[in-house]
């Protein structure tokens, strides 16, 4: 039987399992899948449509990929995918793997054609990180309840490389990678944040699937730099948008780069009528996501208004935002 955290979603039966919960260490091979430009989809379409689309994307990635992984996990935008190997079946059990992954990376376009419940547009894209090796089972009555362990963390980062789109693997694949998946891929040194932030590790990727390596992953991560870029918008627009929208509704500003700490970002507006200053926004305003493999700052309208009308914007006022990032 699969193993899946839906599987223990009401909060009692989970305590309860953890108060019997175990662990124990095992070899697997972790795949990270994830729906290129899914928030966004979210916004622009009913939520009875995104259930729709994301239980024929699950259905078919499991049942048409995956259908031996006895652990699935929702990850919000994707699916992680846990696959146990032995000695004896690490070969086939990684090459199947990474078959399956490139097949689906290929397919996805495709998973909704034909479904008649479908009739809106929907993501074209998915991004994949794969690793493997020594990972922390937490067990509780023979059912594995969830895992924990760097090839975790490595498989989601590398899925991050994937963009706009894409399969990646580190080469920890290298020893069992078959001939013919070899010749499709190329290397690449890479730093990452929790995992290689002084020393790179090599990857694989390819560019025939579009992928695009961040070049803020190709040079050490302690030399950083700041950046600022600055957006211009007509106050006056930005009220109409705002009229229209829905609560909650977000309006973005596309960066030139990927910052490489969006948790140091900072978001400011200069101030009206000739006055030489910043104003700087509260981050309950604004918010950082990669959409469709696009950075964005994400300003909340509603309470962006707000804040502009009490700066003393109006009318045809120039908003000149400025974001800085390293």
């Amino acid at each position: 039987m699969r193993a899946s955290s839906l599987e223990h979603s009401t909060p009692k039966i989970f305590k309860d399992l953890l108060e019997k919960a175990t662990g124990e260490s095992q070899h697997v091979v972790a795949v990270n899948i994830d729906i290129r430009g899914f928030s966004a989809f979210c916004e622009r379409v009913e939520s009875a449509n995104v259930v729709v689309f994301i239980r024929e994307i699950y259905r078919k990635l499991i049942d048409g990929y995956f259908p031996n992984a006895p652990f699935v996990k929702p990850t919000g935008d994707g699916l992680l995918i846990v696959i146990p190997y032995e000695k004896e079946t690490l070969k086939e059990i990684t090459t199947n793997a990474l078959e399956a992954c490139m097949r689906a990376h290929d397919e996805f376009p495709s998973f909704c054609a034909g479904e008649e419940m479908i009739n809106f547009k929907v993501p074209q894209k998915i991004g994949i990180g794969l690793s493997r090796g020594a990972v922390s089972r937490i067990v509780a009555n023979g059912s594995t309840l969830d895992y924990s362990g760097r090839v975790l963390n490595l498989a989601s980062r590398l899925m991050n490389l994937a963009r706009p789109s894409g399969v990646v693997f580190d080469t920890g694949f290298l020893q069992v990678l078959p001939p013919q998946i070899k010749a499709t891929f190329s290397t690449a040194k890479v730093w990452l944040w929790g995992i290689a932030e002084r020393d790179p590790i090599e990857i694989y990727y390819s560019e025939a699937y579009g992928t695009k390596i961040p070049v803020m992953h190709k040079k050490r991560l302690d030399v950083r730099k700041w950046h600022s870029e600055e957006s211009n918008m007509a106050f006056g627009v930005l009220e109409s948008m705002a009229k229209k929208a829905q609560k909650g509704a977000k309006w973005g500003i596309i960066l030139e780069r990927e910052p490489t700490d969006p948790g140091e970002m900072r978001a400011y507006v200069r101030l009206p009528k000739g006055v030489d200053s910043d104003w700087g926004f509260s981050k309950k305003i604004y918010s950082y996501k990669l959409s469709g493999g696009d950075p964005q700052v994400r300003f909340d309208l509603e309470l962006l208004m707000k804040k502009l009308r009490k700066l003393g914007f109006s009318g045809t006022d120039e908003c000149r935002f400025v974001i800085k990032y390293t």
